[in-house]
């Protein structure tokens, strides 16, 4: 279980970024470290041969013979710390330093040594490559297995000049110094491990908060923006991501909203689909009926069933009475697709709403008398209202037949208009049962009859409220039905005047 937390820590970026530059840092110490040692022992062979060559000169300088010679050569050997021997012709020693002495004179006495240093060692090729100069080169002393850096010259007089300084000193000044070489990287090491983790998570806290904000984004979820980088790359990578985030989100909410309109459209086209499929049935089946009453009437008198003049002329007013009842049917479907169809223009203008409603119930007298209903119009004298008036003599006959037809108990019709800002109210009340409530939002479709018991003979066909709500939807007013006490209200709006159209554009 440990390995996949593990795996997913060494996948942070800071911690590789951090990782790579140390390890860079540690591979630039371990060179370092490893080219210091031979670097500086060449640099100090340098060194050395330089310190060489200037002794040389010096002893060059000296005059053979003079009081202060044999003083002079020791001085130059203690002044640059340093053994050097003369060596004559010959081979023998003329002068060593080490000793103070030259062979055979009374000035220094003799070291009964006449054999050099130089005869007594063997070259050294450990170094060669620091010692690569003329006359220059470091020699091993065999029998003391110590090494020396060894120049070697010609004296005018002849004599042969070996210079010696100990390899010793240069191993150890490079040791002392690869030691302080070593702490003061470790030290720096850590100072700079400290230094550069900071470094690295400042410089990667925006590409991790970035990261993070992508992922938000691939979950659909752009709330979350990138802060303000600076103008370099990084910045422009954040910018860009706020504003993919920004782009993305509306062109999901747009996608949302489509997705929404589409479903509804196909809502509203299978629903369509369906009004088409029940009208189709509703009209056939409200055609079936009279076409099958007259076809047989008809027949029976193409076949002379009867001769008596009394039948034949019901048998004709029978036939008469149903075409009538087709007629009517097909002027309101007609009606009715005229308006939901708006192929119509629709051209509003004043009139007076009292005269209308004053027609309709003379017109509907013998009804109203013919069933006994006690008729209230409160529509004052004149209201003058903007719209179609011929369609809005259709809504107010369709509300008023519809109260006679199911108008019972006190048997009361009341129509009122309720002046409102910009626009009428008109009622038609009647009193009788209330509507059921799951019939009240079918009641405004084609061919529904809430009431089940109305029989043909009433020449009703259901389209009446549904060319009521057409004739709304075009004067773009609102319509309604609702439950009141005894009885049943429907009500409709009209306009006041024409500004209430320059309010709805």
């Amino acid at each position: 279980m440990k390995k996949p937390i593990l795996n997913a820590r060494f996948s942070k970026i800071r911690f590789k970024l951090f990782i790579a530059i140390l390890l860079v840092l540690v591979l630039f110490f371990g060179i370092m470290t490893a080219v210091t040692s031979p670097a500086l022992f060449y640099v100090l062979s340098g060194q050395t041969y330089k310190q060489h060559t200037k002794a040389a000169e010096q002893i060059k300088n000296c005059i053979p013979g003079t009081i202060t010679y044999y003083f002079e050569l020791y001085s130059i050997a203690l002044n640059n710390n340093i053994d050097f021997e003369i060596l004559n012709p010959d081979e023998t020693i003329y002068y060593m330093s080490s000793k103070g002495s030259v062979q055979g004179t009374e000035h220094f006495p003799s070291s009964g040594n006449t054999n050099s240093y130089y005869s007594n060692t063997a070259k050294n090729n450990n170094y060669g490559y620091a010692v690569q100069r003329d006359g220059f080169e470091i020699r091993k002393m065999i029998a003391a297995d110590a090494s020396y850096f060894v120049y070697t010259d010609h004296l005018e007089s002849g004599e042969t000049l070996h210079i010696y300084s100990s390899v010793a000193d240069v191993e150890n000044i490079v040791s002392v110094s690869r030691s302080v070489f070593i702490a003061l990287f470790i030290l720096l090491f850590v100072f700079i491990s400290l230094l550069l983790y900071i470094l690295v998570v400042k410089f990667t806290k925006p590409l991790v908060e970035m990261n993070d904000i992508t992922k938000d984004m691939a979950a659909l979820n752009f709330e979350r923006r990138c802060g303000n980088y600076g103008n370099d790359e990084i910045g422009q990578l954040g910018q860009s991501i706020n504003t993919l985030s920004y782009t993305l989100d509306e062109t999901l909410v747009d996608l949302k909203f489509k997705n929404e309109q589409l479903e509804k459209d196909i809502e509203h086209r299978h629903a369509l689909d369906n009004a088409r499929k029940a009208f189709i049935n509703n009209v056939s089946h409200e055609l079936k009926t009279p076409i099958a009453i007259i076809s047989g009437y008809a027949e029976g008198l193409c076949e002379g069933i009867s001769t008596d003049p009394i039948i034949i002329k019901e048998y004709c007013n029978i036939i008469k009475e149903e075409s009538y009842k087709m007629n009517g049917l097909v002027v309101e479907l007609l009606e009715l697709s005229k308006i939901e169809s708006r192929i119509q223009p629709f051209n509003p203008d004043y009139f007076n709403l009292s005269d209308i409603a004053v027609s309709l119930f003379n017109h509907l007298s013998l009804q109203i008398e013919t069933n006994k209903i006690t008729v209230r119009n409160n529509i004052a004298n004149p209201t003058m209202c903007y719209g179609e008036a011929d369609k809005i003599e259709i809504v107010l006959k369709n509300y008023i037949t519809n109260a006679i037809s199911h108008c019972s108990k006190e048997k009361i019709i009341e129509v009122d208009c309720k002046e409102e800002a910009d626009r009428f109210v008109i009622s038609v009340f009647n009193t009788g049962n209330h509507i059921a409530d799951d019939d009240i939002p079918e009641l405004w479709d084609s061919f529904y009859r809430a009431d089940k018991s109305h029989k043909r003979s009433e020449n009703r066909f259901g389209l009446g409220l549904s060319i009521v709500k057409g004739i709304m939807i075009n004067h773009r007013c609102g319509y309604n039905v609702e439950n009141v006490k005894n009885g049943v209200k429907f009500t409709f709006e009209i306009a006041k005047d024409s500004s209430y159209y320059e309010q709805k554009n």
